[in-house]
Parts: structure tokens; C-alpha cells; sequence
């Protein structure tokens, strides 16, 4: 039976973690729908020409991509802010720092494959996110940062006696229990239902809010 970790304990676990996979190669399905042009693999190397030049960007401006794809997240942390209108206005944005360079166009065309993969990638992880909208951006940052670690996995995540609780596996757990405790200190002072500055109310039940929030809940 497989192990899973919960805070600092192994224990045996059934569930299925989901593996995340780079971001170019996540984005090569997108690619191949909306630039067939680009993704197609010629034999006459004045034929792939589009191909090589798209991969060059991948291959000399992997982390900015990535940047310009985690900056996306962090300003639409909702899922229903993240639609195809504002993820193809924000990569025309992108590839300013780029100007007058002939790769220019294929650096926006990465950000938009990109962000259009991890953006279905974070939806089917975010119904393993058995907590309120306002600490999915937390996790997220969490799946980000554990996701090239060998053998990570992610199984779930949730609120438990106020607190966020991630299960994951991973098989060299250091680098995860560094990005588990940068989460779950985040989320000790992020409202869970908004995403602003919160801390743990204490009364017949135990919930990390803002001012706000916790004035507006009742005990149910």
C-alpha cells in the first residue's frame, strides 16, 4: 500500500496523487489545437522552422514564461476570473522586455499555451481543494514549488481545526515540508473565504477569517 504524508507523519493511503508535468509539455496539446502550424515537426528543416523558433523560446526563456504564468495566477487567484478572453489579453501583453527581437511573437504564444494548460491543470486539481476559495492560490503556490521535486504527488488539501492540511507524497519530502510550511503559515494569517489578511477565530468553531468574514458568520 502506498504512503502519503499529513504534517510530519507517513501513513498508508489508497488515493491516487495526481503528477504535475512541466509546463511546456503540459501546453503541447494546446499547442497542437490552436497553433498547428507551429507544433507540427517537418522533416525539411525550412519546413519546422516555426517549430524550432517556438521551442527556442521555451529553451531561452523557460523561467520568464513561467514568471509571466505564475503572475497571471496570483492576479486571478479565482477560477472564474481565469477565462480564455483574459489569459490571451494577458500573453499579448507579454514579451515586452522582447521588443524589436524576432522571437517576440512565439514568447506570447508560449505564455498562452502555458496559461491555458496549467489554468485546466489547477481546475482539475481544485476539486481535490476541500477548502474555501480564498487559500487555493496558497496551495497552488505549494503545488508549484513541490512539483519538481522527484516523485511528488499531490492527493488533497483542506481545512482541518482552522488550518490548512496538505496530503502529498514525494520522495525526497525536504524540499515539500519547506513548501507545506511556507503554506501553511500563509494560510494561519489569509482569510479562507476572501484571500485577505486573516487570523484563527476561536468561538464553537475554529476558522482562519478577516474582520469581515468572521462578523458575518453564524454558527449554523
Amino acid at each position: 500500500m502506498p504512503d502519503r504524508i499529513v504534517g510530519d507523519q507517513i501513513v498508508p493511503d489508497r488515493r491516487k496523487p495526481v503528477h504535475m508535468s512541466p509546463l511546456q509539455e503540459a501546453a503541447e496539446p494546446v499547442l497542437k489545437e490552436l497553433y498547428p502550424g507551429i507544433w507540427r515537426r517537418a522533416e525539411a528543416d525550412i519546413d519546422q522552422l516555426w517549430r524550432l523558433m517556438y521551442d527556442g523560446v521555451w529553451r531561452d526563456h523557460g523561467d520568464e514564461i513561467a514568471a509571466d504564468i505564475y503572475a497571471f495566477a496570483d492576479f486571478h487567484p479565482v477560477a472564474e476570473q481565469r477565462t480564455d478572453e483574459a489569459i490571451k489579453a494577458w500573453s499579448d501583453d507579454c514579451g515586452e522586455k522582447l521588443e524589436g527581437e524576432y522571437s517576440q511573437s512565439y514568447y506570447r504564444v508560449a505564455v498562452h499555451v502555458g496559461l491555458l494548460a496549467y489554468v485546466k491543470q489547477m481546475r482539475e486539481l481544485r476539486q481535490r481543494m476541500h477548502c474555501e476559495h480564498g487559500w487555493h492560490r496558497i496551495i497552488e503556490k505549494f503545488i508549484d514549488a513541490c512539483s519538481g521535486q522527484p516523485g511528488f504527488g499531490f492527493v488533497s488539501a483542506g481545512e482541518k481545526w482552522g488550518g490548512l492540511s496538505l496530503v502529498y507524497r514525494c520522495d525526497q519530502a525536504g524540499g515539500c515540508r519547506e513548501a507545506e510550511r511556507v503554506a501553511v503559515e500563509r494560510a494561519a494569517v489569509t482569510c479562507e473565504k476572501c484571500g485577505s489578511p486573516g487570523e484563527l477565530r476561536r468561538t464553537a468553531w475554529q476558522k482562519t477569517l478577516c474582520d469581515l468574514h468572521a462578523g458575518s458568520r453564524h454558527d449554523d
